[in-house]
Formats: structure tokens, C-alpha cells, sequence
């Protein structure tokens, strides 16, 4: 595999290609990939004082300023985006309520947005294939039914190991855990810390759709709806749009919809006895 890796966003991006892929087409593909991270870092950062984030988090700039804004087009596409992620998950997903006091902070949606986004410009680039993985949340192309590409998922509780392995030939593996910075997810519906759950993987077309949704599926399972009525929601996802899904609670259970079993590879015992292999 051909492989480049940068750190931008505060975590690491890495790019891997099969490794016959032509030399120069990877290297401008993967300049072009990185350098729209950057610009997105630059633009959404909560953490640079001149961002447009942190303008609006100062009051300095309002959705009516953004027609006028050089890059008003992309606040509004994730403004639309964090919008829908809030009504979807019935406000689990709440850009407007990061931070105490609450301010708007869309970090949790503009990751995956930002790398969806990379891999539309991998493929104008000339690459027929890739896996990009952004901080542990990968966009894979290019992949066929006799030949996918195999994503493996963290074991939130053994450092190191590997929880399953799912089979994915096009699309995006979100994962959303407290297993790397603790119970750091609240709902913003009752206040409460996420804890009911270790760890959502979401399985689907669009990784900014995939990682929204898993973070707001951690939330919403620490908070009124609880587990239960956590999983009747991935249910209907899945129903309705086709993102499969997959939890982990402190006890080391596993509970998966119907679809995210025919992803699974190894090891297939775990959904079968509903515990950890």
C-alpha cells in the first residue's frame, strides 16, 4: 500500500492507496486531499481566534453576514448539516449546545463532513481506490463485493485489540466511544453524561451522516430515551436510510441492527452471543 499521513484538526489523517497505484497521481491526489483539510481546519477551528467559528462564537459574524462571507457557502453547508443532525436525532445532536455555557461548536459534524468532502477530491484526482481514515473514522472507495475493504472496529475495552472486523466496499465507518478521552459526550436534551454506552459505530453512505449520527446515538443512550429507545432509533435509520449500527455497553455487550451483521467478518461469535469475543 502507498500511504501519506498529516496531522490536522488536532488529529491524524492518513491516506492509503493499493500499492500499484501511480506515484504522482497519489502524491497530487493526496496534496489536494490534505490541503482542503487544512482550509477546512482554518475556516471551523473553535481554536483560532480568526476563524469564522470563533467570529460567530464572538457575535461578529451571523448567518445573515454569511451570503457575504468568502466562504459563506460551506457555513451554510454545515450549518444545513448540524440542522438536520439535530432534528434527526431528535436534538441528541446539538451544535448549538457545546460548551458551558452553551455556544455553537459544529467540530462534532465537520470532521466527517470535511473528509467526505477529501474523498470527492481523491476521486477528481485520478484515484480509483482508497481508504481515508480521519481520526478513526474511514471513507473507503473503490472496494467490489469479492473484494471490499476490511475496516477493523476497536474493542473499547482491551487496549489494542481488535472488536470486529466489518467488510465494507463503498462508504463510511463512524465510531464514537469514551474509551480514548473518557465520558466526554452529554445530552444536550437532559444535561446527562453518555454513559449507558462505551462505544456507536455507524456504517453507511456519507461519513459526515455516519459520524453525526453515532455521536448523537452515544448521547442519546445516556440520556431519557436510554438504550432501548436509542436502539428503536438506529432501527429506523437503518430502515429509512440505510446506516447500520453497532453499541457496546461497560458490560462488554454487543448489539447490532439487523444489516451490520451481514458486514460482519470476524469475529462473528461476538453478535451471535452478544458478548465480547
Amino acid at each position: 500500500m502507498r500511504s501519506a499521513v498529516e496531522h490536522i484538526m488536532g488529529t491524524v489523517f492518513s491516506l492509503a492507496v493499493p500499492r500499484g497505484t501511480d506515484a504522482e497521481v497519489f502524491r497530487a491526489a493526496a496534496d489536494a486531499a490534505f490541503a482542503h483539510l487544512r482550509h477546512v481546519d482554518a475556516v471551523f477551528s473553535p481554536f483560532r481566534p480568526d476563524s469564522a467559528v470563533s467570529l460567530i462564537a464572538d457575535g461578529v459574524l451571523t448567518c445573515d453576514d454569511f451570503d457575504d462571507h468568502p466562504h459563506g457557502g460551506e457555513l451554510h453547508e454545515v450549518l444545513g448539516l448540524c440542522r438536520r443532525l439535530k432534528h434527526d436525532s431528535g436534538g441528541a445532536f446539538d451544535a448549538w449546545a457545546v460548551g458551558n455555557p452553551p455556544g455553537f461548536d459544529p467540530c462534532g459534524a465537520v470532521k466527517g463532513w470535511a473528509a467526505e468532502r477529501a474523498g470527492t477530491l481523491l476521486v477528481r484526482h485520478g484515484l480509483d481506490r482508497y481508504v481515508l481514515n480521519a481520526g478513526g473514522d474511514v471513507r473507503v472507495h473503490g472496494g467490489v463485493p469479492g473484494d471490499p475493504w476490511r475496516v477493523a472496529l476497536a474493542d473499547p475495552h482491551r487496549p489494542g485489540a481488535v472488536l470486529a472486523v466489518l467488510h465494507v466496499a463503498e462508504g463510511a465507518v463512524a465510531t464514537s466511544g469514551v474509551s480514548e478521552r473518557g465520558a466526554h459526550i452529554f445530552d444536550p436534551v437532559s444535561g446527562r453524561r453518555a454513559a449507558a454506552w462505551d462505544q456507536v459505530t455507524v456504517t453507511g453512505p456519507d461519513l459526515a451522516l455516519a459520524d453525526g449520527w453515532a455521536t448523537a446515538a452515544l448521547a442519546m443512550a445516556g440520556g431519557p430515551r436510554g438504550p432501548a429507545g436509542t436502539r428503536g432509533w438506529l432501527q429506523r435509520l437503518a430502515a429509512d436510510h440505510g446506516y447500520q449500527a453497532m453499541a457496546v455497553d461497560p458490560d462488554g455487550q454487543v448489539w447490532t441492527t439487523d444489516g451490520m451483521r451481514e458486514l460482519l467478518h470476524e469475529p462473528a461469535a461476538l453478535v451471535t452471543t452478544g458478548r465480547k469475543g
